[in-house]
């Protein structure tokens, strides 16, 4: 028999449900999170999906239903709710859904649109991946304080904006997780966790566990316990750079204040492109020396390594460019 899955936290919606769709298929409700309910369709694939669009569940269906269209197209979405309720109503059809079935209505008319709208099983499956070949951008700091979160967040940002790119910030800088708080995101899943489930990744698994900003662009942080950060390996860390190249065409990787030398060498190896950030004050120029010595120690070193002086002010008498000859680089902006 066919499977109808609905998302919903009350009972009256499921309860009026299972009666009406009884003799069509099985009901199955579920009241978890949005990642969970998403991938419970991947593995259900059931051939209707029912959202609840009564007023107080409305706005979190409408972002349900927009990321259920954007990983399973084939699959029909029908709201659930209320005529009565305008503004609810509106809202289901903002969020492309095909049908809407009234609480208050008959039994025999959410029967009928299930049996019009719901597909085989076989047709329910994830959009196929893109597979890209996504490129690196790391971002170091000479020392905190110099604008690199500022600077990876802004970056990342206009880069979704302007090529409508698949975009990752990396928020490994410190202090933790504030390239999030400048997103306004807050992320649950994090660097650790994803290096844990590397073999889950797939296209469903990245847009369900990797929080998104609304302008598109996707946060994975440092976890809230950077001790947790000891659990993992060097290679295991950059398997998962390496595999969320497939997923994302641009990384952006903000370094800003990360003190282990070891972990940051790697990631500067792996790049493709790495900025130094620094500002015109002695101690910023000496620690942006010291930090490429450590890298040289580490026998990293690049020709390519671009030096880009923040908040610059011509009357302090020292250029970008002198900058950079202190410190042995070669571009400079």
């Amino acid at each position: 028999m066919d499977h109808f899955l609905l998302n919903t936290t009350r009972e009256d919606v499921r309860h009026w449900l299972g009666h009406a769709l009884g003799a069509v298929g099985t009901l199955v409700a579920e009241a978890d999170s949005q990642d969970s309910f998403v991938e419970k369709i991947g593995t259900l694939r059931p051939g209707l999906v029912l959202l609840d669009f009564t007023q107080s569940r409305a706005i979190d269906s409408a972002r349900l239903a927009e990321q259920i269209a954007r990983l399973f197209p084939q699959l029909p979405l029908v709201a659930v709710g209320h005529a009565g309720e305008p503004e609810a109503l509106l809202a289901a059809l903002r969020a492309g859904v095909r049908d809407f079935i009234d609480l208050g209505g008959a039994p025999d008319h959410a029967a009928s649109v299930a049996r019009q709208l719901m597909v085989p099983r076989v047709q329910v499956r994830p959009v196929a991946a893109t597979r890209r070949d996504g490129k690196i951008v790391a971002l170091l700091g000479a020392r905190p304080g110099v604008g690199v979160t500022s600077l990876a967040v802004n970056l990342a940002a206009a880069a979704r904006r302007g090529a409508q790119a698949e975009v990752l910030l990396l928020d490994l800088g410190l202090p933790a997780r504030d390239g999030a708080l400048y997103s306004n995101v807050s992320p649950e899943f994090h660097f650790v966790e994803a290096v844990r489930n590397l073999r889950r990744f797939d296209q469903v698994f990245v847009d369900t566990a990797i929080v998104r900003h609304a302008n598109g662009m996707s946060v994975l942080p440092l976890p809230a316990s950077l001790a947790e950060m000891r659990d993992i390996s060097f290679s295991e860390a950059m398997a998962l750079l390496d595999r969320l190249r497939e997923f994302f065409d641009l990384q952006v990787v903000d370094l800003g204040g990360f003190s282990n030398a070891e972990f940051m060498a790697q990631i500067v190896k792996a790049a493709d492109t790495v900025v130094l950030v620094a500002e015109q004050s002695v101690g910023a120029i000496v620690s942006a020396a010291e930090l490429l010595q450590e890298l040289k120690k580490r026998e990293v070193e690049r020709d390519d390594l671009h030096l880009l002086v923040s908040r610059f002010d011509a009357e302090l008498g020292v250029d970008a460019e002198q900058i950079a000859e202190r410190i042995g680089v070669a571009s400079v902006g």
